[in-house]
């Protein structure tokens, strides 16, 4: 494969360290934007150009994305307690950076990868959820939907603007976890439990998500990167095996060997909750029939084997 000069916005993020690390292991140049400081086995390498800027600063962006053959615009805040406390910046950030994102591919051209979420089904009961699937969310006042609405709306906009063949592909995520991630579940649960820390469940912990661990994800990512066209659609990343809140907490506890119990919050907490603007799922399993069709790769770690591998790098860091 011919090497490529790649835009990555929200690189030194969680999805888009990951990221860059696999284009610059394949020899690609990568363009790099992020607030936070880079990761310090990226700054030696002589195809990685970093720019510790805001994805707001529009002039830049705009000559990054002219100079370079494919955007992956991955910046955005992905924690379901920044939707509560965050709300306007969330949409801020979700919004507006990717609308002129958008328009400059167009303007110019240019590729685009856009990192969308599983958010966007909301409370559907049509599991598996398709691609194509009605959305079902909850009220405007909810707090909770305001990320699944942003970026829906962004959906909406590449789809609107960039028309032409092989322009882009929009990647809505299933609970990736693994190195770097922040603000989630697993990285709650896990980091709780090497403190001895109580493991906290939102209800009964029968919520039932699908979990993938991070060097999968990338691998597929890689693997629709290499395609010589673009198929202009949303394609679900995930795995299709759910797995229990519960389940995942006792899994943590086995493989930290930690002295954590598992609450289940109180009524009280639940209602203040949801007063704050929170709203649960209750399952949540992505149909991986277009993606199956897309790509020959298969994950390689079950949800044991990718927790495991998480927490030793989690305690060799700590170390």
């Amino acid at each position: 494969m011919k090497n490529k000069k790649i835009f990555v916005t929200g690189a030194m993020g969680f999805i888009g360290h990951h990221w860059c690390q696999k284009l610059l292991d394949q020899g690609h140049k990568v363009y790099a934007l992020d607030i936070k400081k880079p990761y310090p086995q990226m700054i030696n390498n002589k195809n990685f150009l970093f720019f510790k800027k805001s994805v707001f600063n529009y002039n830049l962006v705009e000559k990054l994305i002219k100079k370079t053959d494919l955007t992956c615009h991955f910046a955005g805040i992905a924690s379901p307690k920044e939707y509560l406390v965050n709300t306007t910046k969330v949409i801020d950030l979700t919004v507006n950076p990717s609308l002129k994102i958008v328009e400059y591919c167009k303007k110019y051209n240019k590729k685009l990868f856009f990192t969308s979420t599983s958010e966007i089904y909301g409370k559907s009961k049509e599991i598996p959820f398709n691609e194509n699937g009605n959305r079902l969310l909850g009220s405007t006042n909810v707090k909770r939907w305001c990320y699944s609405t942003s970026k829906a709306l962004v959906e909406h906009s590449i789809f609107a603007n960039l028309t032409k063949k092989s322009s882009f592909v929009i990647f809505r995520l299933f609970n990736v976890y693994g190195p770097g991630l922040e603000g989630r579940v697993v990285d709650n649960f896990l980091k709780n439990a090497i403190k001895n820390k109580n493991l906290k469940i939102f209800g009964d912990g029968n919520q039932k998500r699908c979990f993938l661990y991070i060097e999968d994800c990338i691998e597929i990512f890689y693997e629709i990167f290499k395609k010589k066209s673009y198929p202009n659609e949303v394609i679900n990343i995930g795995n299709n095996i759910s797995t229990s809140i519960y389940s995942l907490a006792k899994k943590i506890l086995i493989i930290s060997n930690s002295k954590s119990k598992i609450i289940k919050q109180t009524k009280k907490k639940i209602d203040k909750m949801k007063s704050e603007g929170y709203e649960d799922i209750t399952k949540r399993v992505p149909s991986l029939k277009k993606l199956h069709k897309m790509v020959s790769y298969r994950p390689k770690y079950n949800l044991l084997n990718g927790l495991k591998k998480y927490f030793f790098s989690i305690n060799k860091n700590a170390k």
